[in-house]
């Protein structure tokens, strides 16, 4: 149960990391950070399994030091009451701290990929976003009662979804990558635009 209350959290995160993709791909000044922002929000997910963890961990051995020893003494409504706002808030500041960090980095290293390497990037991790609205699609059809249609409908519509991302990151690598970096480069401006491909 608990292992499916993660994946859940995790894939929330997933799902919010790739409707600020799409979101940042349709607007033009903001495509080169669409990959950086959605990571940025994929970040969330491990970052809250961990702070629960830790808050779960921190409940048990509480729980195994008190005086009574019981640790089915300490139920779920006094989480809260067990860290406060102050953990809450801790948290999501060290969360904010840590995927800005990741997508900062990110932002900088993908910026020195050469181009060839970049669009295959781009178009790998746009087949994932489809893959994650096709996962939402999904649900979506168990939810509406359609899934009694088959999984052969679902299939099609992962594919689909899949190959549409990956296709058009494939063909607009050029707007979701932004301007060659001035310094602490390792390739050539001939290699990040890459001019041999035009």
């Amino acid at each position: 149960m608990l292992l499916l209350l993660f994946g859940a959290i995790v894939f929330i995160f997933l799902v919010l990391g790739s409707l600020v993709f799409l979101a940042c791909a349709i607007v033009p000044p903001t495509r080169k950070y669409a990959l950086s922002a959605a990571l940025w929000c994929a970040v969330w997910g491990p970052c809250s399994i961990g702070l629960m963890a830790l808050a779960g961990l921190g409940l048990v051995a509480t729980a195994f030091f008190a005086k009574d020893g019981n640790v089915q003494s300490f139920h779920a409504p006094r989480l809260l009451a067990a860290f406060g706002w102050g953990y809450l808030i801790v948290g999501v500041l060290i969360t904010t701290a840590v995927a800005t960090g990741t997508a900062w980095i990110h932002q900088k290293v993908v910026r020195r990929f050469t181009f060839f390497l970049f669009r295959l990037y781009a178009t790998a991790v746009s087949g994932g976003i489809g893959s994650v609205f096709g996962w939402s699609l999904g649900w979506w059809m168990i939810q509406k009662g359609v899934a009694h249609y088959g999984p052969f409908l679902w299939c099609i519509g992962m594919f689909t979804l899949v190959a549409v991302f990956a296709t058009a990151a494939y063909k607009g690598a050029r707007q979701l990558r932004g301007k060659a970096p001035a310094s602490f480069t390792w390739i050539s401006p001939e290699e990040f635009v890459g001019t041999d491909l035009l």
